[in-house]
């Protein structure tokens, strides 16, 4: 202690203000690897949970065809054992993933001496069934919790850093800059998807700070599906960046169940409706599927404002298949199907844009965005690019929070003789 205090008079009469700075620097640091170690270690992992339902269903379903065939159809005495073998394999399986003595299997004879057993063993599932998906919404919802305290404290780490930066005399861009950098690190990332090129912009309208509620995710669900989430969420600054943590995170922990993208959404709406903060909030978003060796895009979107699918026969417009997230409670969403032929791309974008307004007031709208879409010949990358750089010119500031996110299918069979693309093209220059 004696060494520190002696350090700590030393700054104070080297610089009077440097100890109080010191000190705000060493808890940035600190909420900074705080916040890293919950993104990326604090998980609570649910890989047990699909685990256990998985093998509570196979006992469920194993139960059901040994008690068709042994009463019903009377089959022989080797079918019988094949079948009493895998319901006991499954109601093993079930004990062993079991974390308390209400998730254990129940006992059941083999071979069954009566159709009352199968009905008691069934009964018995049920409620196993039960306590596995409140098992489940545990891990997920304690995901959600981490995340959300991981996101808090990047949000602590800029305004730290801002603070900081301002007691040194620094400019505010360069503060702006940074905080935009820990957004894109932490909130907004892409993942690389194999025979897909991505190309993304994220810019916050919030004054003095990059933090924002509009949001952009790729994610590759295993080797082959991989998905992309983009998002707006109600309201601004700190508030909505947190929400953005929640809607990431929980997305891809129910991605990792189901594929469908309408079943997604709908699981989600019940989840974002209990753990929402005011009832008053809402979300925006839209979420694609790709299967990356077929070009097979599944998608749903929740109000979201229309995404664009541009091919060699022009831009068709995509709408939305359902409300908004946070508006009514259990809502069910309908999944759409569309094929991407090589060289085809998605193109999602947030309300900043289609509402962005000229000198005189006036919306671009989605059919603004269709004339842009059929004039830029780009990358992925170029394309988004060649979108903001249109929307600057046409607009004297941008007002609000924008996200673009374009997917664009390219099989390695083709990309290897094709011809490079121009970062570029068009008569007007973007």
């Amino acid at each position: 202690m004696r060494a520190i205090d002696t350090a700590l008079t030393r700054l104070r009469d080297a610089s009077p203000g440097l100890p109080y700075t010191f000190a705000l620097a060493v808890g940035l640091v600190l909420a900074l690897a705080v916040a890293i170690y919950l993104s990326y270690w604090g998980g609570v992992t649910t890989e047990d949970a699909f685990k256990y339902q998985s093998a509570v269903v196979a006992a469920q379903r194993d139960a059901e065809v040994l008690e068709v065939e042994q009463f019903e159809r009377r089959a022989k005495p080797v079918l019988l054992r094949a079948l009493e073998k895998l319901l006991e394999s499954d109601l093993a399986r079930i004990d062993a993933i079991a974390e308390n003595p209400a998730e254990r299997a129940p006992a059941f004879q083999i071979p069954p001496k009566s159709v009352a057993a199968f009905q008691t063993l069934n009964e018995q599932l049920h409620v196993l069934e039960a306590l596995g998906q409140k098992r489940f919404e545990a891990s997920v919802n304690a995901n959600v919790r981490n995340r959300n305290l991981s996101n808090v404290l990047f949000a602590i780490v800029a305004l730290l850093f801002t603070f900081i930066s301002a007691r040194q005399r620094r400019r505010a861009e360069e503060g702006r800059t940074l905080v935009e950098n820990l957004q894109r690190a932490f909130i907004s990332r892409r993942t690389e998807l194999p025979n897909v090129k991505i190309g993304s912009v994220l810019i916050s309208a919030t004054e003095g700070s990059q933090i924002g509620g509009d949001l952009f995710d790729i994610y590759s669900i295993d080797g082959r599906f991989g998905s992309f989430l983009v998002a707006d969420v109600s309201g601004k600054g700190v508030a909505a960046a947190v929400d953005t943590a929640f809607i990431k995170y929980a997305i891809r922990t129910l991605l990792s169940e189901v594929k469908d993208p309408g079943n997604v959404l709908g699981r989600f709406s019940s989840l974002y409706s209990r753990n929402a903060e005011s009832d008053e909030t809402f979300v925006v978003l839209f979420l694609g599927i790709i299967d990356t060796e077929t070009g097979e895009v599944s998608y749903a979107s929740a109000g979201h404002e229309p995404a664009w699918l541009r091919t060699e026969k022009g831009v068709q417009t995509l709408t939305p298949t359902g409300p908004l997230v946070g508006v009514v409670a259990d809502t069910e969403y309908t999944s759409q199907t569309v094929r991407l032929q090589p060289g085809d791309a998605l193109v999602i974008t947030t309300d900043g844009l289609t509402e962005s307004r000229d000198a005189r007031g006036r919306m671009l709208e989605a059919n603004g965005v269709r004339q842009w879409l059929e004039e830029i010949e780009a990358s992925a990358q170029g394309t988004a690019d060649a979108i903001v750089r249109r929307l600057r010119r046409r607009s004297r500031r941008i007002g609000d929070d924008l996200a673009i996110l374009v997917v664009r299918y390219e099989p390695r069979a083709q990309a290897r003789g094709s011809v490079p693309e121009p970062v570029l093209a068009g008569r007007s220059g973007s």
